[in-house]
């Protein structure tokens, strides 16, 4: 992925969105390493329609000293393709997503936020990062960097990365309820209908022991031809590159896939459907992220999740529960389901040891002579009333 900040309106703009942009907006702004002690020039590359590849941001100058692409920590970030070929920096912490995306032709500058740093040693506070696009911030979540830095969405609730990403995953009598940025694997084998105007992603989640499978409706009705086919071309490219990942991990000796470890994947911000716990919107182009990549890891989120039942789940469903794209077959077609009820194949609970036989009541003492004295006093009395 390559990134640069839009000097109009300061958000960070990553190299794949540009195609989907306005071609006159693009001429006409300048893009900038979006580190404040560097801004250098970033061209912008292969926007147009008729490339052939996908679009992304170019640096040919040197970064400058204290710019990100040089800090320590961000060394095992810099190592995709596109960040060494056209020598971008790795995405900046982002603490704001717009999700009113309307581009700024009408440019109000302002002299704090664009100012450049001319000495190092000196302390200039930046105004919060922005993006209208979660994919320099899912870059920048995939990085592992800080996820308890804080992530505003207005409107709503401002919460840490890890709290506002959402692995998705079956949980019986749960159902997800905020919005957030949900992520998960897809099936590698399903194609898009070009002319839809809507589409539905299948995951790789399902309800345990069923064919149930989360399911994601992305609304294009207000997507241009040019967001569309930027959009279907980058999912092709991905789901190809991860069907083909898929197809050699089958081994023909036992006829079954190896375990995977690598997925395609999407990321987006959208809601929960109120009624089916296994569907979620979303509908604009710069809130979806399709890629393939190594499986993200669960965070065991549970902020996003309600419950829907009056009692809560038994042990049998909580142990049941099983992640699928641990599932070594990887074959979505054909998921045999009693891989799914983990219950059956636990070891049998040992029997619970006998109870000890009672004590046997102890004999009771001089029972012989309080029986005399008894029938000694019974014949007294009796001889008195005589």
């Amino acid at each position: 992925m390559t990134v640069a900040k839009d000097s109009s309106t300061d958000d960070i703009v990553h190299g794949n969105d540009l195609r989907g942009m306005d071609d006159f907006y693009i001429r006409t702004t300048e893009f900038l390493c979006p580190y404040l002690k560097c801004r250098i020039k970033a061209t912008p590359c292969s926007y147009r329609t008729e490339n052939v590849n996908q679009s992304y941001f170019k640096y040919t100058c040197e970064h400058k000293s204290g710019c990100g692409i040089h800090d320590e920590k961000n060394r095992n970030r810099n190592n995709s393709n596109d960040e060494k070929t056209h020598n971008s920096p790795p995405a900046p912490f982002i603490s704001i997503l717009r999700l009113e995306n309307d581009e700024r032709i009408h440019r109000e500058k302002n002299s704090d936020r664009t100012r450049k740093v001319n000495d190092e040693n000196d302390v200039v506070k930046e105004h919060p990062v922005s993006s209208s696009s979660i994919k320099p911030i899912v870059d920048y979540y995939l990085s592992g960097v800080n996820n308890n830095e804080f992530l505003s969405i207005p409107p709503y609730e401002k919460r840490t990365y890890n709290k506002t990403f959402q692995k998705l995953k079956f949980k019986p009598g749960v159902k997800y309820c905020k919005p957030a940025i949900y992520f998960g694997a897809l099936q590698s084998n399903i194609r898009l209908d070009p002319e839809a105007n809507e589409y539905e992603i299948v995951f790789l989640a399902r309800k345990n022991g069923t064919k149930e499978a989360f399911r994601l409706n992305v609304d294009t009705s207000r997507w241009n031809s040019s967001q569309k086919d930027v959009f279907l071309k980058e999912y092709e490219k991905q789901r190809e590159k991860a069907e083909k990942y898929r197809q050699s991990l089958y081994d023909r000796k036992t006829k079954s896939y190896k375990r995977a470890n690598k997925f395609l994947t999407v990321f987006f911000f959208g809601l929960p459907d109120e009624k089916e716990p296994l569907l979620l919107y979303t509908n604009h182009f710069k809130l979806v992220y399709v890629s393939f990549i190594d499986d993200v890891k669960d965070t065991f989120n549970t902020s996003n999740e309600i419950s829907i039942l009056s009692q809560p789940a038994s042990c049998e469903q909580a142990i049941s529960e099983i992640n699928l794209s641990e599932i070594e077959a990887y074959d979505v077609e054909e998921v045999d389901s009693e891989s799914l009820n983990l219950v059956s194949t636990l070891p049998e609970p040992e029997p619970e040891p006998e109870p000890e036989p009672e004590p046997e009541p102890e004999p009771k003492k001089n029972s012989k002579s309080r029986d005399g004295l008894f029938s000694g006093l019974r014949y007294f009395i009796s001889k008195l009333i005589k």
